[in-house]
């Protein structure tokens, strides 16, 4: 007997975020299944995005901090001469 590659999620929505389910799947032609597949991977890139625009924030707050011009200076600060 073949494994399945996928494993089933249930989950509960209110009614109006499922009739927006169905429209959405219907408009894209696609399965509910695969437009929630995509849905997680829109999140994902959202997320990273996200995720790294904090990074830089913190970065250009330390390079304000300590005056760094570029990251040359950055690099010799932290591996010295």
């Amino acid at each position: 007997m073949t494994q399945r590659n996928t494993a089933i999620l249930s989950v509960s929505l209110p009614k109006e975020t499922m009739v927006d389910v169905e429209k959405l799947a219907k408009l894209e032609k696609k399965s509910k299944s695969e437009l929630v597949r995509e849905m997680v991977r829109v999140y994902r890139v959202w997320k990273f995005e996200k995720n790294w625009k904090k990074i830089r924030v913190m970065g250009e707050d330390i390079r304000k901090k300590f005056n760094f011009k570029n990251e040359y200076e950055l690099f010799e600060y932290i591996h010295g001469d």
